[in-house]
């Protein structure tokens, strides 16, 4: 079931329409709803456990629930803001460059199209593009219009993969 609803929303945003898109340039980034849906979540349920540690005796289980959901808010949070962002132009695509976690840092790059080496997915799901020299630019399902960024790469790269899904 949770396999099938992934499915679903890596679907819809990859049909949606990205932030910007143009004959010659684009840009995507995580889908914001999402992201609150998560900082909020993630929130909420630190308070139900730090509640449950503070005047319920609940323990280890509640002491988890707080870490979980204070990692989930504090990963997701970026997201709510542009640090995420992936543009792309005639010339280049720009974008988060490292992996925090299970989530992306702040830190970003520019890669030229034509020294795109390969493309490829991690272990924690981002598809990314990298250079020959290692660098690389992330994005993930969770990005509204990341199809526009996938037919892009292919008419400046066709020699390439599109990252696998």
């Amino acid at each position: 079931m949770t396999a099938a609803i992934i499915a679903l929303i890596s679907w819809t945003l990859q049909q949606a329409r990205p932030i910007e898109l143009g004959d010659t340039a684009g840009a995507i980034e995580p889908d914001k709803s999402t992201a609150w849906f998560t900082v909020i979540g993630g929130f909420l349920m630190s308070l139900a456990g730090l509640y449950g540690v503070l005047f319920r005796e609940a323990g280890w289980g509640a002491l988890a629930m707080t870490l979980l959901g204070l990692g989930a808010a504090g990963f997701m949070s970026p997201s709510l803001t542009s640090v995420h962002r992936v543009t792309w132009d005639e010339e280049s695509v720009e974008g988060p460059s490292n992996l925090f976690g299970p989530t992306l840092g702040s830190r970003r790059t520019k890669i030229l199209w034509r020294d795109i080496s390969r493309t490829g997915t991690t272990m924690t799901g981002y598809w990314f593009v990298e250079s020959r020299d290692g660098r690389r630019v992330y994005w993930s399902y969770l990005y509204k219009g990341h199809g526009a960024l996938d037919a892009f790469l292919y008419t400046k790269r066709p020699d390439l993969e599109p990252p696998a899904y």
